[in-house]
């Protein structure tokens, strides 16, 4: 139970974060669960846009099941490691600025620094999204009671 103490009071998240700036980071021995290269890397605009990335997918899905070897391999921005890494970096601030203001640190408030940003533009295109669609049958309820 100690570490969980020395956790809450952030002594051991500043020596992590210490521990990791002197070191450079192991590069990453672990095989790749599906070889196959993400389309998404090389994909234009449209292709991202309009998801034709996956095509090749969709084709192989039509003709028969899915297996583990059909898929593709995780983009590196994506993988655990990385958002982990990312993840650790804004709790170790908030640990700092928990201790500067004498208050517990808070696992929300660096999950939401981290990732709140694309979160909420993405949810932002899907409110209008849907949105879009619930005017549409706004509109086709009202033209229908009018005539």
């Amino acid at each position: 139970m100690p570490a969980v103490a020395s956790r809450s009071s952030g002594s051991l998240t500043v020596a992590r974060a210490a521990l990791r700036r002197s070191t450079p980071a192991p590069a990453c021995t672990m095989p790749l669960l599906y070889p196959k290269p993400n389309p998404l890397q090389k994909a234009n605009l449209c292709s991202r846009l309009f998801f034709w990335w996956l095509n090749p997918l969709f084709k192989i899905g039509h003709k028969r099941k899915l297996e583990a070897n059909d898929m593709y391999s995780v983009l590196p921005e994506d993988r655990s490691q990385h958002l982990g890494e990312e993840l650790q970096g804004y709790w170790d601030q908030e640990v700092l600025r928990a201790q500067k203001d004498a208050r517990e640190p808070s696992l929300m408030k660096a999950i939401i620094k981290c990732y709140g940003k694309s979160y909420l533009v993405w949810g932002m295109l899907t409110f209008l999204e849907e949105a879009e669609e619930w005017l549409l049958v706004a509109k086709i309820l009202w033209a229908e009671s009018n005539h």
